[in-house]
């Protein structure tokens, strides 16, 4: 079998929190662009809690099938901004910590549930409810480390091209140009794995500590 009874239920498991986490993510990025004066999100009907308008179908079954996948890319820009730099950084942290804030509502239900005793009397139903919120808030704790990681396609590097005026510097252009090959080899390598797997393991559980504990 090329897919587990196990694998199947975990997919199912964090279904709602990939699908809460894109769409909040892109919708985060979006909304603040819009009150920043940047038109642009709002004429492209980015401005909005449907799915059909963040969701790229081939990116949210890539990351039920191989662990990485994307959604739709808000398209913003930052001439319309006061503070250009300012303002693009405030849009690209958005995002990121809009998947932190998700996170920590999936925990806050958790903890609702344990402390009013919902679902108490179905041990089986309760430990389903618990995994499947707990697994929702860990996808969106990964989503929140992933997305600021300062390399090509996260928002974490449109912070620091905003920062460190990035297009001055070759080896950021050459970083630029070879970063999918970059990313390939990261990702084949495991380093990945490290990578957002340490910190976010630790902001999970500092969040698990924090809300239900």
């Amino acid at each position: 079998m090329l897919f587990s009874r196990g694998d199947i239920i975990y997919t199912l498991m964090i279904l709602p929190g990939i699908l809460l986490g894109f769409v909040l993510h892109e919708f985060a990025h979006a909304i603040t662009a819009d009150k920043l004066g940047d038109p642009t999100p709002r004429n492209q009907g980015r401005i909005t809690l449907d799915p059909r308008a963040h969701i790229d179908i081939i990116g949210f079954i890539m990351i039920l099938l191989v662990g990485f996948g994307w959604a739709k890319p808000v398209m913003t820009n930052p001439r319309h901004y006061k503070k250009p730099r300012r303002d693009d950084i405030l849009v690209s942290l958005a995002g990121p910590f809009m998947n932190l804030l998700v996170a920590a509502g999936f925990l806050l239900i958790l903890k609702l549930i344990a402390v009013t005793g919902f679902l108490s009397n179905n041990s089986v139903v309760l430990g389903n409810v618990a995994d499947l919120l707990s697994y929702s808030a860990q996808i969106n704790v990964v989503l929140f480390v992933l997305n600021l990681l300062p390399i090509p396609f996260f928002d974490g590097y449109h912070v620091i091209a905003n920062i460190f005026n990035t297009w001055k510097y070759r080896f950021f252009t050459v970083l630029e140009q070879y970063s999918t090959i970059i990313f390939i080899l990261l990702v084949i390598s495991r380093v990945f794995d490290k990578i957002i797997g340490i910190p976010a393991s630790y902001i999970f559980i500092s969040l698990y500590k924090l809300i239900i504990l």
